[in-house]
């Protein structure tokens, strides 16, 4: 009896476990736009962070490297992401509009986590996603960042302090909102 018990609380704990992993931190197409309705944080410029100084090998040299402090001097998008994400595929071709329509005005850079690199080449050759990405293979960096799962995006202001926090698979029109506000407010961001 009592063995039994036990092994229906490990049981119960690995499905708990596995919903946290499996529905929080990678969120499905389905749970994606739900998150980003209500995962969309402005951080307030007196308590913003600066970006990690961390410098991260390229995904499609060159250059050889990237360095986050990189992205100072204008407005920013950092992007993490993964080849194999359902919600990142959805919304790839609308990053890869906005980077074209924004691109003179805001800096795009992706971060590529727990990924082969020749998935993740693919996936930016298919999707045309022609800024700059780095690699990030066991999402270290991304851990600094304090990502939740993927997709999570991020505004950078022209000091190269996160201005908003965006979790899950974001509509259209809440990132081209944010990119026209981030170009309107270069020095504040």
């Amino acid at each position: 009896m009592r063995r039994r018990r036990l092994l229906l609380a490990i049981a119960l704990a690995l499905v708990a476990v596995a919903v946290f992993f499996g529905l929080l931190l990678r969120p499905s197409g389905e749970a994606a736009p739900r998150l980003a309705a209500k995962h969309f944080s402005l951080i307030a410029a007196d308590k913003r962070k600066p970006l990690p100084d961390a410098t991260a090998p390229a995904l499609l040299p060159p250059p050889p490297s990237v360095a986050l402090n990189s992205l100072r001097g204008r407005p920013a998008f950092v992007d993490v992401w993964a080849s194999w994400c359902v919600p990142c595929r959805e919304e790839a071709p609308l990053l890869a509009r906005l980077w074209r329509q924004s691109r003179s005005q805001v800096r795009f850079l992706g971060i590529d986590v727990e990924d082969s690199r020749a998935e993740a080449r693919a996936f930016v050759r298919r999707y045309g996603l022609g800024y700059p990405h780095i690699v990030d293979p066991q999402a270290s960096l991304a851990r600094r960042l304090a990502f939740f799962g993927l997709p999570t995006a991020y505004f950078v202001d022209s000091k190269g302090r996160v201005a908003a926090k965006l979790i899950g698979k974001q509509e259209e029109e809440t990132l081209r909102q944010r990119c026209e506000r981030s170009r309107r407010r270069r020095g504040a961001g």
